[in-house]
């Protein structure tokens, strides 16, 4: 799959796109001046979200009138097409996905933005972004496969820096067997407890990653930045950093998601199913009703040494409804782009810690820079 029809394939690499012509119309035109595309979305979503019945309230000056605005598809797609487009920077498209992963939500419906970039009328729109882009070619590394040469470690809120992300503690096989134990009585409990109704408003698990307790890493941006310090799903507004340079044994086995086959064929290999308590949440995020299943870490564990979804394969499938057999389905959620879990306890961090902060932590524009010592 080329880089165009990536982007348009999943609601994360849709995002992508409107965001970059988003950042385009705001740098091309003053602070306090209307932006058609950006009002035009926010009443659309709006209206979207109301439509199904959502908790959103619109408020401040304005907003009576603001409730009663309507802006059809035709209108959003033509104010999209008409956007000039900013020279394609690495700066830009780091911004574009960032806020793109930090607006996934697989516990509950996809937000209006998310919702109306998936419909046919805007794809002609979208793929003009996405042309764009791709004519750039400076996207072309999000199809990269792991580089084990510049693998970081991240801990946020970490109290003791010196002393953060030692290798002591519970073996890799340990930790899944542990995770292993609590899914089946996760599942068990769920298949007992939880009601019949699929629209049960019933919170639960939803993430398919490995665990938590794993060793993950990222590799960095062109500016050197890790990757997993800002591209986080479901991320709390952490003020603090810690990273760390990973040392990995060229001889590890890594298994590449890239494309849908190779989570399909992940989940028919090593598939655990979780149907009873991820069916609510999956339901609402996806709109499908039925089997799911997902990838028993601990099984996969015995053929790998680690697991790394490219940042391309992140965009175009996480949250997507992905057709296992016939009646079983499977979604990625709660996977980071680029990020790599590992399966194996060889792994060594070198190099003295780094410690970040975040700047502007509670808006769009929060970025992480580099604590300086005292």
């Amino acid at each position: 799959m080329d880089i165009v029809e990536l982007l348009l394939s999943g609601r994360r690499g849709r995002r992508v796109l409107w965001e970059f012509a988003l950042d385009s119309e705001s740098r091309a035109l003053s602070e306090f001046a209307i932006h058609p595309l950006h009002s035009s979305m926010y009443y659309a979503s709006y209206q979207a979200e109301v439509g199904r019945g959502d908790s959103v309230v619109m408020f401040g000056p304005g907003a009576d009138e603001g409730r009663t605005i309507t802006v059809g598809m035709e209108e959003l797609a033509k104010l999209t097409s008409a956007t000039k487009l900013l020279p394609v920077t690495e700066q830009l498209l780091q911004k574009s996905l960032e806020i793109s992963v930090g607006h996934a939500r697989y516990w509950q419906e996809p937000d209006g933005e998310d919702t109306l970039l998936a419909s046919p009328v805007l794809t002609d729109a979208l793929r003009r972004v996405a042309e764009h882009i791709a004519a750039s070619v400076l996207a072309q590394w999000w199809f990269a496969p792991v580089d084990l040469r510049t693998q970081i470690h991240v801990e946020f809120d970490q109290s003791d820096p010196a002393g953060s992300m030692t290798s002591t503690g519970p073996s890799v096989f340990d930790k899944l067997l542990r995770w292993k134990e609590n899914l089946i009585l996760t599942e068990a409990r769920a298949r007992a407890e939880k009601p019949t109704p699929v629209t049960a408003m019933i919170g639960g698990e939803w993430w398919s990653m490995p665990s938590s307790q794993l060793v993950s890493s990222t590799g960095v941006f062109t500016n050197q930045q890790p990757i997993g310090l800002s591209c986080v799903e479901d991320a709390f507004n952490w003020e603090q950093a810690v990273t760390r340079r990973v040392s990995v044994p060229p001889s590890v086995k890594i298994l590449e998601i890239s494309t849908a086959n190779d989570w399909v064929q992940l989940c028919r290999k090593y598939g655990i199913e979780v149907t009873a308590h991820k069916r609510h949440e999956w339901y609402r995020s996806t709109g499908r009703d039925g089997a799911w299943v997902m990838p028993d870490w601990l099984a996969v564990s015995k053929d790998y040494d680690g697991v790394h979804l490219s940042i391309a394969g992140y965009l175009a499938l996480a949250g997507e409804c992905l057709g296992v057999e016939k009646d079983l389905a499977t979604v990625i959620a709660g996977w980071d782009p680029g990020k790599t879990y590992w399966l194996t306890d060889d792994l060594r961090f070198y190099e003295d810690p780094v410690s970040w902060h975040c700047l502007d932590v509670n808006n769009e524009d929060r970025r992480w820079v580099r604590s300086t010592k005292k």
